[in-house]
């Protein structure tokens, strides 16, 4: 069994937050194998947290625990959750932080957190990523099947950002993530487009910006150029050689992109 958790917050590095979600885990499960995926993520932002997790989680070993607490509604009635796919385990608020999951994953169940017995003895109403994510993530480490910690829920909650529609003739997703480098990331992957358009006769529209062809590397156009190529995750991009696309043509997240056929110039913002 895997002995591997992951931490992706919003909880930054100055304080010591992280570290007590790792003391509780620890405490738990002294031989735990605790990954930081990423602690700055801007706070109370969910889409960017989802992203941070679905760019990392895919290439951990099998079993391994991803605990996710981006959570602006911690304290209210909104839900904890698990989600169990056939590759890990997900812990964390129900707030649309695991909506790539349900894109990506074939998921078995999601249960909600409701056993106290798997919780701290004393829960914090503003720090349940210490006394309930923590803790549930580190008993699911140790073991305990997801039918130990709640009932089955049919209804978490999502975020639109992730779906790509699929029209007669056009692929149409949106912006999930700036990155750091200022790339316009889409959840639209290689595949959809492969499949969408065998015969490669398509163009890609982001505002009053449209591509004729995906690049394989960023050098394939001159510096201070745009291009559309496929990222690190196999999905579609927009770039500047040297620059950054969301300065450059003010791009910024959930701005609509397009993939259609070339004569239709579907310009959608």
């Amino acid at each position: 069994m895997s002995r591997i958790l992951t931490l992706t917050t919003d909880f930054g590095i100055s304080d010591g937050y992280v570290a007590a979600m790792k003391g509780v885990v620890l405490t738990c499960v002294p031989d735990a194998q605790i990954v930081d995926i990423t602690h700055q993520v801007p706070p109370q932002d969910i889409a960017a947290g989802a992203f941070a997790m679905y760019g990392a989680c895919p290439f951990f070993p099998g079993g391994s625990v991803h605990v996710g607490v981006v959570d602006p509604g911690v304290g209210s009635d909104r839900r904890g959750i698990v989600v169990e796919t056939g590759q890990f385990l997900y812990v964390g608020p129900d707030n649309g932080l695991f909506s790539p999951v349900y894109e990506r994953e074939k998921v078995w169940r999601i249960v909600a957190i409701e056993n106290e017995a798997l919780m701290r003895p004393q829960v914090s109403s503003t720090f349940h990523g210490r006394d309930v994510f923590a803790q549930v993530g580190a008993h699911l480490l140790r073991g305990i099947s997801c039918g130990e910690i709640g009932p089955e829920i049919e209804d978490p909650v999502t975020c639109d950002l992730w779906g790509v529609e699929e029209h007669a003739d056009a692929l149409v997703g949106r912006v999930v993530c700036v990155d750091h480098f200022g790339n316009a990331i889409s959840m639209i992957a290689r595949s959809q487009i492969d499949e969408k358009y065998p015969d490669g006769d398509f163009e890609i529209a982001i505002g009053k910006t449209r591509f004729d062809r995906i690049c394989q590397t960023y050098s394939e156009v001159k510096e201070g150029k745009t291009l559309a190529l496929y990222g690190s995750l196999d999905t579609l991009e927009v770039a500047v050689c040297g620059g950054s696309a969301s300065q450059t043509l003010g791009i910024k997240r959930g701005d609509v992109i397009c993939v259609c056929r070339s004569q239709d110039r579907i310009g959608r913002s």
